[in-house]
């Protein structure tokens, strides 16, 4: 039984309400959380007609380390960068995003690294021209190349379960967007005004992913020792919500992520410095209940009271329901998941969007296509050969946070992962069911 909360997803386990969040996506975070803050490079007086694209980069290079902590503890480190550069002979901005991190869970060690290196034309609205990512995730590498042809970018992905080449039209993510964001934050603008960027994601089938940022006003801190103003803005991305504080020449010095995740500007030499010994992720992200809940199996319902959420409003379906809410609580009954009484049929093109393949989930592939096949065998009703899949994949992936993997067929291979790996080979197998 789970329910999604801003800091993350509570999964009933017996003793505890655990906040789990999965690992391989830190680095994501932390990424938003730094280019949301280096996108506002130097807040000023925002001139009246925009500069050119070279001007915007030349006063908003910039080099920023930062430490990656949870709970105060550190487990990583990232470094973000923009200069003036060139690809293919002609002058570009370059954006580079480095991180890396490690942190136990269960008592098993892992380890995540992470490059990204971002080229930007100085002409027209600064589109991207050329990409090169590569990520490490215990033992697992990714490799992807991103480059333009014509009016479309061609995204080459190349990790353990083979390569694999899509065409897809430019992405929304510019130079000249950032550039946008940056006047509108000079302004500054009013307290809960908001402003609709887009990053791009080379591993989703839509790779402009929406992020809406929303000024939240300012504060003064003590910096350096100093007294100075800082920007509060809120990001909305992919469900999440991150807040975090720029000061008045661009550069970001903390972003928080669900009270748990935090970035810190920091000194690189310091932020490469690694925490005193590992953290263990479950363990320090776990939230006791005052009470033992018994075994999960024999729950069929439970009812919750929450603090802490703000004004976040909790997703609601036929078995997540908000009973009642105050300034200091919200009170949330859960049932187990079941049929409900009407059905309703999901749009044709909705429902092709569901059964086809993806980067990640292979569904097309022979090898998932045959599994899948004896899993279900002459069964025809879909609740019944979702209940087998289902059992299959419980029965034959082995638990562990160590295992990380990009792709449903690796996650085939290697029989080990998460609860990512755990549903990229369940929904590969229903698809190709």
């Amino acid at each position: 039984i789970s329910v999604v909360t801003e800091a993350g997803v509570v999964v009933l386990n017996q003793r505890e309400l655990k906040m789990i969040r999965m690992p391989k996506t830190v680095w994501a975070v932390a990424s938003w959380l730094v280019f949301a803050g280096g996108a506002a490079s130097e807040l000023r007086a925002a001139p009246p007609q925009p500069e050119s694209l070279r001007a915007y980069v030349e006063k908003s290079q910039r080099r920023q380390a930062y430490g990656v902590y949870l709970k105060n503890r550190k487990f990583g480190w990232a470094i973000d960068e923009l200069k003036l550069g060139q690809h293919a002979g002609k002058d570009t901005a370059v954006v580079t995003f480095e991180m890396e991190g490690k942190f136990t869970a269960a008592g098993e060690m892992s380890r995540f690294k992470t490059k990204s290196v971002t080229y930007y034309e100085l002409e027209g609205q600064g589109n991207i021209v050329f990409v090169e990512e590569h990520a490490e995730e215990d033992g697992s590498e990714t490799r992807t190349t991103v480059e333009r042809a014509g009016l479309e970018l061609v995204i080459h992905t190349c990790s353990r379960s083979g390569e694999s080449e899509r065409r897809l039209p430019a992405p929304k993510e510019t130079l000249a967007l950032s550039r946008e964001m940056e006047r509108w934050l000079a302004q500054p603008p009013k307290k809960g005004a908001q402003f609709i960027n887009f990053s791009a994601a080379w591993d989703r089938p839509e790779i402009n992913i929406k992020e809406t940022y929303t000024f939240q006003g300012r504060k003064p801190i003590l910096w350096g020792g100093v007294r100075t103003d800082v920007y509060l803005v809120a990001l909305k991305v992919d469900g999440m919500i991150m807040n975090f504080e720029v000061t008045a020449d661009g550069t970001p010095l903390k972003g928080m992520l669900g009270g748990l995740f935090e970035l810190r500007a920091e000194k690189e030499s310091i932020a490469k410095t690694p925490g005193t010994e590992p953290i263990d992720m479950l363990e320090a992200s776990s939230i006791r209940v005052n009470r033992n809940l018994g075994e999960p199996q024999h729950i069929d319902a439970l009812t919750l009271q929450i603090t802490g959420l703000g004004t976040f409003a909790i997703p609601q379906s036929h078995r997540q329901r908000v009973r009642t809410r105050n300034r200091r609580n919200v009170v949330l009954e859960l049932t187990r998941d079941q049929h409900v009484e009407k059905p309703s049929p999901l749009p044709m093109e909705e429902r092709n969007r569901c059964l086809s393949p993806t980067p990640a989930l292979q569904c097309q592939d022979e090898k998932i296509r045959t599994q899948s096949r004896k899993i279900v065998g002459e069964e025809k009703d879909v609740l019944e050969k979702a209940d087998r899949l289902q059992e299959w994949v419980y029965r034959n992936v082995r638990q562990t946070m160590a295992a990380n993997q990009a792709t449903a067929l690796e996650v085939l291979d290697s029989r080990a992962g998460d609860c990512t790996e755990i549903t990229l080979l369940f929904v590969a197998l229903a698809r190709a069911s």
